[in-house]
């Protein structure tokens, strides 16, 4: 899957539609992130039951049809809809509520009781149908992603026609996937996407995270924030519905960090040295 600087963050939804109370601020803050220069935005049929995907598809009719192509749109399939029939009917009515034809990426949430083969054919008849460009998972270690590569060349997939995504808990404060996940993803040419990149606002509250981004001048959040997507292959989708919140985090997306920065934040966050449990939230 193909990262621009674009799509380096994105805006993630995951707890937005929750309430009726908040819905219109957050179909502003999703409106004011496109204006701004997002053109990445994840969601799944999870989130608030659907509503996060309704609240997209409200904002974008209000953007206007003109600005779809150039979005990148990612949503997530239950594992429990992940069978080749049910993942149809799943994205048909993701679809609905986000008000568009396709979408360019599509991930099984985690691991499902189907078969893998059977979760691939249902992405692959979406693909003929024309109703996504893209495939891929979430919350998947190393060891279910070298089975689900193994299932797509017994399919006979083609490497362009292969997992193009694994989107996984990554922040400074899980480091985890760098023992081996990462370097297989690196391997494998499948993108990282980072969800929760700040720890879920935890890292702003970091003293000494908050130290060392003062002394270059920026915010801990955009510090994390940069930090996360040093890599070419590897995006981050923070969740903001604040205005000034989803401007700091896009201004990160241009920022570079010395050897020395990077070296302090190992002392802070020092990295894995063996491997652990995959981070879940």
């Amino acid at each position: 899957m193909y990262f621009n600087s674009h799509t380096k963050i994105g805006l993630g939804t995951w707890r937005m539609g929750e309430s009726a109370i908040t819905q219109s601020s957050e179909i502003q803050a999703i409106e004011h992130a496109v204006s701004i220069g997002y053109r990445l935005i994840d969601t799944a049929e999870m989130y608030a039951n659907g509503q996060a995907e309704s609240l997209i598809g409200k904002a974008l009719k209000n953007l206007g049809p003109s600005i779809r192509p150039s979005l990148t749109l990612v949503s997530k399939v239950l594992p429990t809809n992940a069978s080749s029939q049910g993942m149809i009917k799943a994205c048909e009515a993701s679809l609905r509520r986000l008000g568009c034809e396709y979408l360019d990426l599509y991930l099984l949430h985690w691991k499902s009781s189907y078969t893998f083969e059977q979760t691939i054919e249902g992405f692959l008849k979406l693909k003929d149908k024309g109703l996504i460009k893209h495939h891929g998972v979430s919350n998947f270690d190393v060891s279910d992603l070298k089975k689900w590569s193994d299932t797509e060349k017994s399919m006979g997939l083609s490497p362009s026609e292969s997992l193009a995504t694994n989107q996984v808990y990554y922040s400074l404060g899980a480091r985890g996937i760098e023992f081996d996940l990462a370097p297989h993803l690196a391997r494998e040419k499948i993108s990282l996407m980072a969800y929760s990149p700040i720890d879920g606002g935890e890292l702003m509250r970091h003293k000494e995270l908050a130290v060392l981004a003062s002394s270059l001048n920026i915010t801990p959040a955009q510090l994390a924030l940069a930090w996360t997507v040093r890599h070419p292959n590897t995006v981050a989708i923070p969740k903001s519905v604040s205005k000034s919140r989803i401007e700091e985090n896009w201004a990160s997306k241009d920022l570079s960090l010395s050897p020395q920065t990077l070296a302090t934040l190992d002392r802070l966050f020092p990295p894995p040295r063996a491997k652990t449990s995959l981070a879940v939230i």
